[in-house]
């Protein structure tokens, strides 16, 4: 059995032994893409293609320049929406953008953000993550919340491995609302992704299919 391979049964044997702890059965979106999986899902025809990669949340900054970015084209360029095509890549503390409501409660997921270096959050996070609903009054074109997006086609990418550090921030920060196994609450996080959000083992090097795939690169961290 390969390294990775084990790291997941050991996922699986934790959840397991959490008890009334542990995750509900995995969703289809909790599915880890391998390479060959991940190239299905980002090939485009599109003109322009574009990835977006965030390792820190800084107030969902990642989800305002894809807006950007089609808003750019669709606007500015009077491109169809057909010639465009964005992936965003959620990896680092930025992966929490990715989780739904209650991963952000039972966690503290708010609070677990700003324990990362460098990141922060001023949206408020009382009942759940900011950008898993679609913003009520900000319109089509100026919602940036990953429900909103994908409806426009962006592809959202979320890292396993950043899951897994996460998972081990809640843990010592004693927020696993019962899950004690930084694997076991791994695996319950993959199962907290956001319908429609893409699972990869590791973002940073999702980067770099989407950069062989014909995809530009723009850190989210400028």
């Amino acid at each position: 059995m390969s390294k990775r391979s084990e790291f997941l049964a050991a996922g699986a044997v934790a959840v397991a032994a959490a008890g009334t702890a542990a995750a509900p059965a995995r969703a289809a979106s909790a599915t880890i893409l391998d390479e060959a999986a991940l190239v299905a899902r980002i090939r485009s025809g599109a003109k322009h293609r574009q990835a977006i990669g965030a390792a820190r949340v800084n107030d969902a900054a990642a989800l305002q320049f894809a807006v950007n970015t089609l808003n750019g084209f669709e606007n500015g360029w009077n491109e169809p929406r057909a010639n465009v095509q964005i992936a965003v890549v959620l990896f680092g503390s930025a992966a929490t953008l990715g989780l739904d409501d209650m991963a952000w409660d039972h966690h503290r997921l708010a609070e677990i953000v700003k324990r990362f270096q460098g990141d922060w959050l001023t949206a408020d996070a009382s009942q759940g993550n900011p950008w898993s609903h679609a913003a009520a009054t900000a319109g089509p074109r100026g919602d940036r919340s990953i429900p909103a997006l994908l409806a426009r086609g962006v592809r959202v990418i979320v890292c396993n491995t950043a899951l897994g550090e996460i998972a081990n921030r809640i843990v010592a920060a004693g927020y696993g609302a019962g899950i004690t196994d930084p694997f076991a609450l791994q695996a319950h996080l993959r199962d907290r992704v956001l319908p429609g959000c893409d699972i990869v083992p590791a973002g940073i090097s999702s980067v770099a299919v989407l950069q062989e795939n014909g995809y530009t690169y723009f850190s989210a961290a400028l």
